[in-house]
């Protein structure tokens, strides 16, 4: 990896399940959370760090709904705006405002898509959906069922509706989103709002939907537990999984 240019961070951008947690019902690293949280705290008194440059911030990018990001902004005591379903809306913790995509038009596609999943999962128990979201959908494999297939199965499911969407593996979960919307779009418009050049952004993530994003930041890395084809993608790939290689990450890029 190429260390020249790491001055040039000015936001740290993570996914969260299988970066910033061990992903569903696991727990936070409280730790890992505050030094986080002291991260923000330095960027937003303007600190700089040791070789001088200003303490980057760090927000998140992730496949969940807006309440889930407004807690865990909170918990990081972060003051500029993270991306919540896949790049669907921006969360601004000022004012708890909330900023759909602007390329999001029409929902009425979406409605429809969900009132057949939801008849779906009234028939057959073995997935679910993630409740709390306005612009997307997440389907989720419950028990054993494997996650594996599941874009198969939600294809046919929707026929000729499902070339209207995106359909994108999570670590643990199918995301459906409109057209177009992908984490990429989302930290757009994190860049457009924050006035912080996508060039500026360190990236960490560990599955395909990260991929867009992973294609639009300046600088990328992933946990061990990423996809080889989010690791073919990253400048740097951690030996440790999850929070250990986030921790590893911040390391390596001098954030910590």
């Amino acid at each position: 990896m190429n260390f020249k240019d790491r001055s040039e961070i000015q936001l740290v951008v993570l996914d969260v399940d299988g970066v910033l947690t061990d992903g569903e019902s696991a727990p936070f690293d409280l730790e890992l959370f505050g030094l986080l949280a002291d991260l923000n705290r330095r960027a937003r008194d303007g600190e700089q760090m040791a070789n001088r440059r200003r303490t980057p911030a760090v927000t998140v990018c992730t496949g969940r709904p807006q309440a889930y990001v407004e807690a865990v902004l909170q918990a990081l005591h972060a003051s500029g705006p993270g991306v919540f379903e896949g790049g669907a809306g921006l969360y601004l913790p000022e004012g708890r405002r909330i900023f759909p995509h602007p390329d999001i038009t029409d929902l009425s596609l979406l409605r429809t898509v969900r009132r057949i999943l939801e008849e779906e999962v009234d028939r057959d128990s073995s997935i679910y959906l993630q409740p709390g979201k306005d612009f997307t959908m997440s389907v989720f494999p419950r028990g054993n069922t494997p996650l594996e297939g599941l874009k198969e199965r939600v294809v046919r499911l929707l026929g000729e509706k499902a070339e209207e969407l995106e359909l994108l593996y999570s670590a643990s979960c199918l995301n459906i989103l409109p057209k177009g919307i992908h984490k990429g779009k989302g930290i757009e418009f994190l860049s457009t709002w924050t006035g912080i050049p996508l060039s500026a952004m360190l990236a960490v993530g560990d599955s395909e939907v990260d991929i867009p994003m992973f294609l639009k930041a300046g600088y990328r890395a992933a946990p061990a537990n990423a996809t080889p084809e989010v690791k073919e993608l990253s400048d740097y790939v951690s030996p440790f999984r999850t929070t250990e290689g986030l921790r590893d990450i911040l390391n390596i890029f001098k954030i910590f």
